[in-house]
């Protein structure tokens, strides 16, 4: 505010003055401090939604830790009150008296309603966050050892949570006199097939989750041996966790295909750019990038480089 004050003394400016007018209203001063503590649990709970790495075994945690912060922001002690008042003082110095009386009201009429609202935003796009959190179990880095005694019994809590949701039982097909549909997820042959599929997991640890999603429904073979659990795997690679990844995309595509570039790229050489650029790791090898300087130099080319 003191900065928009010097400008518009300097200038004259009708929009600095504008903006002091606004930022000197008490009701503004508490929106600001109540933004300042409920925001930052909110952008990290997107920053984590938007990892490519996600860990969906920690979705559930992080909705119910998030929501709760979001109680304690409603609560008549909460942190953004205390440092308001902790405030007065300095905005005083800007002419801008506000009170713990105030603060209270504002949150009982505006606050409240707010943090309400953004709460049941956030409960209702994770509805389903248990099974969510349960396809973790296709994730290696989290199974025992092969030699563990755990490893018998691995996955099974999560696995049943999904069938749950998924399945269906030989006897209720039998029962209902139809034919098993080729995609149904059938619980007691998925339970089978999940007691083999954790040993080749374990064996298999330095995959990443989302490569054995993509072996899972993409392989000839392991399709044909885990029919059940292909159907599983292509259900959570198609769920619609975040649209990060799309608006990623879009990024990318803005960065890459610039305003100088955008007559020169060919869309053979824009769709393979927005492939490395989506998709490659976020730093190199000292020997991958030397394998890549070899295969470009190797290339002939009508400027020699």
């Amino acid at each position: 505010m003191l900065a928009l004050n010097s400008i518009y003394n300097d200038s004259h400016r009708p929009e600095a003055l504008g903006l002091v007018k606004i930022l000197s209203k008490p009701s503004t001063i508490y929106a600001i401090f109540l933004l300042d503590e409920v925001l930052p649990q909110t952008a990290g709970l997107s920053r984590v939604l938007q990892s490519v790495c996600l860990d969906l075994s920690v979705i559930s945690t992080l909705v119910d830790n998030t929501l709760h912060v979001l109680d304690e922001a409603m609560e008549p002690a909460a942190n953004w009150i205390l440092q308001l008042q902790d405030a007065r003082e300095e905005l005083s110095t800007i002419e801008v008296n506000v009170s713990a009386t105030d603060a209270l009201a504002f949150l009982r009429s505006t606050g409240k309603p707010f943090v309400l609202n953004l709460k049941a935003n956030i409960s209702s796009r994770f509805v389903s966050q248990d099974i969510v959190s349960a396809f973790s179990i296709f994730d290696p880095k989290k199974v025992p050892s092969i030699t563990s005694p755990d490893i018998k019994t691995y996955g099974e809590a999560l696995l049943n949570k999904l069938i749950a949701h998924y399945g269906v039982t030989k006897n209720a097909i039998t029962l209902a006199g139809l034919e098993c549909d080729k995609e149904a997820i059938v619980s007691d042959e998925a339970i089978t097939e999940w007691k083999n599929y954790r040993r080749y997991l374990a064996q298999n640890k330095k995959n990443t989750i989302l490569n054995q999603l993509q072996e899972l429904t993409t392989t000839e073979l392991m399709s044909a041996m885990y029919p059940n659990l292909k159907t599983l795997a292509s259900i959570c690679l198609t769920m619609p966790v975040t649209t990060a990844s799309v608006e990623r995309s879009f990024s990318h595509m803005k960065n890459i295909k610039s305003r100088l570039r955008r007559n020169r790229l060919s869309e053979f050489s824009l769709s393979h750019l927005m492939r490395i650029s989506s998709e490659s790791p976020e730093q190199l090898s000292d020997n991958e990038l030397e394998q890549i300087i070899d295969v470009w130099n190797r290339k002939h080319r009508r400027i020699s480089v």
